[in-house]
């Protein structure tokens, strides 16, 4: 397996599409928020990311790594739970947000946006994830890749411009959350039409079926919440203890290392267990993840990397400093995303190898190692200590995930992977001599001036990467 044939080809193209109207609105909304807006918007998405986990029940991951083919009514059973579950979270959210605004932790216009931004994805999700499902479970990415782009634009850019054009305010976020998740369960559904039998009344759902995919699916449900638990550190602990303030900062320099590293990395975390799943014995899927480790590493790695020269560029030239603190956290925050090209791919391995019980246990280790080494390093270094912790435990991530392995999985092959790649080592090379020496060459002093800078040393990465050589070559002669 790699990540570039037809089908991740497509997911990464809709990424890339994506990734451009998210790079843009990301620069607006830098310029438009506030810290302390930024961190609200932040705290949107936690909600509506919550939401739909809570629904979701790992039931989607269930339905993908399920050996057999799952009946329509199993999948009627399964819908309409997750529909009354929707309904269910709905109020749960709105009786939550209510107790917080007669405690006086949030405003009631804070509340509001809240619940109108989750409410889209609570609703919408029911009709999403059964498709999905059967769409990547077959390997059919290209609806999911024009869905899915064209939503994700819509959810992030259409706020910029109504902001812009028509009125400033937290609505806009609303209807692009609105828009964008009615557009892409139209299209999702319209692309398994002839598979949806499950939508229908007069299927009768199979609920002894239903709850056999549901107890797998708690257990992946309980994983990806820990999960969302250890990446959203600077909203539960750094918050409460520092302010509004610093989520803001936070979630803006997280934000940054997302839309840099968004593209190949959201792809793997889609394609890499469906593809497993397909992938017979330990040695030969061991194989094809570290082959998706280091085309990871090849492609996301060196642009992260330039991101410490060129996030200071950008800030003082489009953000007017206003995000100066948070250029503090880049360089901890860069260092984090390169284990994490190894523990997406990892927790696919687990998934396909082993069972929900075995990834559900390495989240939570890590999580609580995790949680633990954040409150150490807040107490000692303030409130940047979060990104310490975060930097150094990503690795302690890495080791839980390859002890639920059994040979001939090891740390020392990723490391290699990972530490020992050419266009890593040159893009820190090329960095650091610009670091030390552009005082004397004269630095870049504007945003196309960098852009242009940091594309030139990518192309350099590459080149020295045989993998990236020899592909060319391939394309090249295929061609011919």
């Amino acid at each position: 397996m790699t990540i570039l044939n037809r089908g991740v080809f497509a997911m990464s193209l809709a990424n890339a599409v994506a990734l451009i109207s998210t790079i843009a609105s990301f620069f607006l909304y830098s310029r438009l928020l506030t810290p302390a807006e930024f961190g609200l918007y932040a705290g949107a998405l936690l909600v509506a990311k919550l939401g739909t986990t809570l629904l979701d029940g790992g039931l989607k991951t269930s339905l993908i790594k399920h050996h057999e083919t799952v009946s329509e009514p199993v999948l009627r059973g399964l819908f309409l739970a997750s529909s009354c579950a929707a309904l269910v979270v709905l109020l749960l959210a709105g009786g939550a947000l209510a107790i917080l605004v007669a405690i006086e932790v949030l405003t009631a216009s804070s509340a509001t946006f809240f619940a109108l931004y989750g409410a889209a994805y609570f609703t919408s999700y029911p009709f999403l994830f059964i498709p999905l499902a059967q769409l990547e479970r077959d390997q059919h990415y290209s609806p999911v890749a024009r869905s899915e782009a064209l939503s994700i634009t819509i959810e992030y850019a259409l706020p910029a411009i109504l902001w812009i054009f028509v009125a400033p305010g937290f609505w806009s976020f609303v209807a692009g959350a609105w828009l964008g998740r009615v557009l892409r369960s139209a299209l999702i559904l319209q692309a398994v039409k002839n598979n949806a039998a499950w939508l229908s009344r007069s299927t009768a759902p199979d609920w002894d079926g239903m709850r056999q995919l549901f107890r797998e699916g708690i257990v992946l449900q309980l994983a990806v919440t820990v999960s969302m638990v250890r990446d959203s550190l600077h909203l539960i602990i750094v918050g409460p203890w520092f302010g509004k303030e610093w989520v803001g900062i936070y979630a803006w320099a997280l934000q940054l290392c997302g839309v840099t590293s968004q593209v190949f990395v959201q792809t793997a975390a889609r394609v890499s267990l469906p593809a497993l799943r397909l992938t017979q014995g330990i040695e030969s899927r061991w194989r094809a993840t570290l082959i998706q480790i280091r085309w990871l590493t090849m492609l996301t790695a060196p642009p992260l990397v330039f991101l410490t020269e060129l996030a200071p560029v950008a800030n003082r030239e489009l953000f007017q400093g206003k995000w100066v603190d948070a250029l503090l956290l880049l360089p901890f925050l860069v260092a984090r995303m390169l284990p994490g090209m190894a523990t997406t791919p990892l927790g696919s391995l687990v998934l396909a190898d082993r069972n929900a019980r075995a990834f559900a246990l390495a989240n939570i280790a890590w999580t609580a190692a995790e949680f633990i080494a954040a409150l150490l390093f807040l107490t000692w270094t303030g409130p940047i200590g979060l990104a310490w912790s975060y930097a150094l435990m990503a690795w302690i991530g890495v080791v839980f995930f390859l002890r639920q392995l059994p040979a001939p999985v090891n740390f020392v092959e990723v490391i290699l992977e990972l530490l020992l790649r050419p266009s890593v080592w040159t893009a820190v090379v090329l960095t650091t001599a610009y670091s030390r020496l552009g005082e004397s060459l004269g630095k870049v002093s504007t945003i196309t001036e960098a852009i242009l800078w940091a594309t030139i040393g990518m192309l350099c990465c590459l080149a020295t990467e045989k993998s990236c050589r020899g592909w060319l070559v391939d394309r090249w002669h295929n061609r011919s």
